[in-house]
């Protein structure tokens, strides 16, 4: 994606290499954010950014078919029997970037050795470059949104008084798989007293009350996330109040003009009170979770081509509501991706 605007950071700081690695134990999402290999296709695999030259990978024998399919780094090559010895015979400089948290420190120890190089810790800057999307990152993204709001849709309409979370959340990765498409996290699915719960794991039990669905998808290996609450049977004066009001913080900071992720956060935790227990949202893209980060601390500021989450939330005693939307940072406004009706549903 953004090799450029690496390479000129790496140029600007004399560094000579950037250097990404993928392992069975962890991979590295930027890897992917620059290769567009899927996840799940790469175990073992090396991805070298010199500071001028075009970047090229190193893969494993087993990947080597997959990665020219889907690479968009078109110099590859094969790992050899003995591949730390194969990265010093191909990287010559004595300043290497790597993103510190993707490496183990066995890892680190063995490159260093062998490389007898400075290593500097690049991954802020990583996350950082990959906070703003380009126009074909931010094509994808309102893909994956569209498919996910299309299996809410679906999911709502499955849903009655006699199916369980259990089953709803099964439905959810049925419809997942019958669309070709991969998890972007475990469907949640809480009904009654569990739906207080902001990460419950799916029960065996009967839908009942409020009934918060949180789902996503990754569409070509690109995030989406919506939440909708509805309820089963009829909620009484009181509760649709509530609900109401987490409808309109989640209206109200989209519309809002602020651009300080705190602050935006601040102004939500204020209208909902001690029963907003998470932040307001989370950037996303390659991750589910990425910056820019809506919290109280946070020092983010929203800018243009960010897309991230607004999900407001409340949870008290049986009471459980989130609504939560994907969102594009356009110059003047925020964009919704997830367009699903947000209106409160009875089944």
């Amino acid at each position: 994606m953004k090799i450029k605007e690496l390479q000129n950071y790496l140029k600007k700081n004399k560094i000579d290499y950037c250097l990404l690695l993928n392992s069975e134990k962890s991979t590295d999402h930027n890897f992917t954010y620059f290769t567009q290999i899927p996840e799940s296709m790469t175990v073992y695999s090396l991805l070298i950014i010199p500071k001028t030259k075009k970047p090229f990978l190193l893969v494993s024998r087993l990947e080597l078919s997959i990665a020219k399919k889907y690479s968009r780094i078109e110099k590859i090559y094969k790992i050899e029997k003995e591949p730390l010895k194969q990265l010093k015979s191909i990287i010559k400089g004595k300043r290497i970037a790597v993103n510190k948290n993707n490496v183990s420190l066995n890892q680190y120890k063995s490159i260093k050795k062998e490389l007898k190089a400075k290593f500097i810790d690049i991954s802020q800057f990583l996350l950082k470059l990959r906070s703003t999307k380009t126009k074909e990152e931010i094509k994808l993204l309102k893909k994956s949104c569209s498919y996910a709001s299309l299996i809410m849709e679906r999911t709502i309409n499955y849903c009655n008084g006699k199916k369980t979370e259990l089953q709803v959340k099964n439905f959810i990765e049925d419809e997942i798989k019958r669309s070709n498409l991969e998890q972007a996290f475990p469907p949640i699915v809480a009904s009654g007293i569990n739906s207080s719960n902001p990460h419950h794991l799916s029960a065996n039990k009967k839908l009942k009350g409020f009934t918060v669905i949180d789902l996503g998808v990754k569409y070509k290996n690109y995030c989406s996330d919506i939440t909708r609450t509805i309820y089963m049977g009829k909620a009484n004066k009181k509760e649709i109040e509530i609900y109401n009001k987490v409808f309109k913080v989640n209206i109200d900071s989209i519309n809002s003009k602020i651009k300080s992720c705190s602050k935006l956060t601040i102004n939500a935790k204020k209208e909902l009170g001690e029963y907003f227990i998470h932040g307001l949202g989370h950037g996303i893209g390659i991750e589910i979770h990425e910056s820019p980060n809506l919290k109280e601390i946070s020092k983010d500021k929203l800018k243009e081509n960010m897309v991230f989450t607004i999900e407001p939330g409340y949870y008290k005693g049986k009471t459980g509501i989130r609504v939560e939307d994907s969102v594009l940072q356009t110059k003047n406004k925020k964009e919704i991706l997830t367009a699903y009706s947000k209106d409160l549903i009875y089944k």
